[in-house]
């Protein structure tokens, strides 16, 4: 489930961690030792609110929070996979669901920037091999997923336990007879935008997206073991947190469909939600057009998930992806420099709930 940020807590969450962080170093003038104990009481504290949940069997994953480039709290809780023998700890890869859309979105920025595309151009002029619907649909409605595509039939093969590839999914959109709406007048989130823009980025460049994405995203911003897998289940497990439900029953779906098989760790996603609100992968131009929906609403989502500006600064960018029982949040407030990243292997749909917890365990601590 998809939730936009409210402005006001949003606002005064960003006053709250500002005040006290600035209280942190107004004592470190003074004394390094008070500091410390500070820090270390809000560590504590977060890590009693998580084992709570860990408890109740609420929680299985990797933890990251970080402010002005330090550590606050990071800990893994659980198991890496479902037989229940080994721990996760801080280096496994997680499938990290729609934030993936991310990726495709900024490299077609990064072609935008270098006159390669235009964002206004007809996909069909890069993709003829669609049908003539495909004369209608921008690269902008496909960043906004306001091109009228429909969803990706993933249940139709998992039903009948079929690996779905990549060529299943380019000959169920060439399949396509009518669009579910004129494009640029309504919002459906579709695997099938992102998925498309990934093939006119390939288009352009006369590369597989996995390594223009190696080339151009992964490791020039620190994203050492961001990973594009062939398939899952995985053929090679090595650091890969596996996902099972609450019984500790594995995911048993099969899927060959390499656009989506995005796994990283929560560093590599504090490195890229750091670089890309600095501006330093794309210019801040590019980072607010990736922050725009084509429509207003609580689940419509820009292709940065949540892209919050004011005064002209990104104030909140956060995304929630999933991925059967795969579940991730990253929130950055880049104006206090503060990150929360969550990456779980066994899905309970509260992984804003525990960023909330964690954002009330620091308030409590300045109000106190």
């Amino acid at each position: 489930m998809k939730r936009k940020t409210n402005s006001y807590k949003t606002v005064f969450f960003c006053v709250v961690i500002n005040t006290f962080i600035s209280g942190c170093v107004q004592k470190n003038e003074t004394s390094n030792e008070i500091e410390l104990t500070q820090e270390s009481i809000v560590e504590k504290e977060i890590d009693k609110v998580l084992n709570i949940q860990f408890q109740k069997g609420k929680l299985n994953g990797n933890i990251l929070v970080l402010k002005n480039k330090k550590i606050l709290y990071e800990r893994s809780f659980g198991y890496s996979d479902g037989t229940k023998k080994t721990v996760l700890t801080k280096d496994y890869r997680f499938n990290i669901g729609s934030v993936y859309k991310e990726f495709p979105a900024v490299a077609i920025m990064q072609l935008q920037e270098k006159k390669l595309l235009e964002l206004d151009d007809k996909i069909k002029k890069y993709l003829p091999y669609l049908p003539e619907w495909s004369s209608k649909i921008t690269i902008k409605h496909l960043l906004q997923y306001s091109s009228g595509l429909p969803k990706v039939k993933w249940g139709d093969y998992f039903r009948k336990n079929i690996s779905m590839s990549n060529e299943d999914v380019f000959r169920d959109i060439q399949k396509i007879k009518k669009l579910e709406f004129e494009p640029g007048t309504d919002y459906l989130y579709t695997n099938n935008s992102p998925i498309l823009l990934m093939n006119i980025v390939e288009k352009i460049t006369q590369q597989s997206f996995e390594n223009y994405a190696t080339k151009n995203l992964f490791i020039p911003y620190g994203l050492e073991h961001t990973l594009i897998k062939d398939q899952y289940p995985y053929t090679d497990k090595e650091l890969m947190a596996i996902p099972f439900n609450a019984e500790f029953n594995e995911d048993t779906y099969k899927v060959s469909v390499t656009s989506v098989l995005f796994s990283s760790t929560t560093k590599d996603m504090y490195h890229w939600f750091k670089n890309l609100d600095a501006f330093n992968i794309i210019t801040k131009k590019s980072v607010q057009f990736l922050s725009e929906t084509v429509k207003e609403g609580d689940d419509i989502e820009s292709p940065l998930g949540l892209g919050e500006w004011k005064n002209d600064k990104i104030i909140e960018h956060s995304h929630q992806g999933s991925t059967a029982n795969y579940e991730c949040l990253i929130r950055r407030f880049k104006q206090d420099d503060f990150t929360i990243i969550i990456l779980t292997n066994q899905r309970n749909k509260n992984v804003y709930d525990i960023s909330d917890s964690i954002i009330k365990v620091i308030s409590s601590n300045n109000n106190s």
